[in-house]
């Protein structure tokens, strides 16, 4: 697997088994292998980090949840142009692993939501 974060230039951001479509030795476009969309919110509930008298000090801290790229598909690897990436990177490894996860119980019939 060769898991990835792709900024496409609608906007989105995908995490994705990512796999490069050739021609010849040209890229011209990837297979986003169980696309998802990734948006960060920031919880509702600031986490709290110490107290002291009137001082409070908070936890900034953002969580992500994952929505299916091209829901109404019936695909699970959906070819995308190399015209329409604006740049691949790593995720962090946090991402990766609830990525990961949520695939794994996907597969197996949990139907997991969220995705902190």
């Amino acid at each position: 697997m060769s898991i990835k974060l792709v900024m496409l230039k609608s906007g989105e951001d995908i995490i994705t088994d990512l796999q490069e479509i050739k021609s010849e030795d040209e890229v011209i476009g990837y297979y986003f292998d169980e696309p998802r969309i990734v948006k960060m919110y920031q919880p509702k509930e600031p986490t709290l980090l110490s107290e002291e008298g009137e001082n409070k000090e908070y936890a900034s801290r953002f969580n992500v949840r994952f929505y299916p790229w091209i829901p109404l598909s019936k695909d699970s690897k959906i070819p995308c142009s190399a015209d329409w990436v604006i740049t691949i990177v790593e995720p962090l490894d946090k991402l990766k692993e609830q990525y990961e996860e949520k695939l794994i119980n996907a597969k197996n019939g949990k139907n997991s939501t969220a995705n902190k």
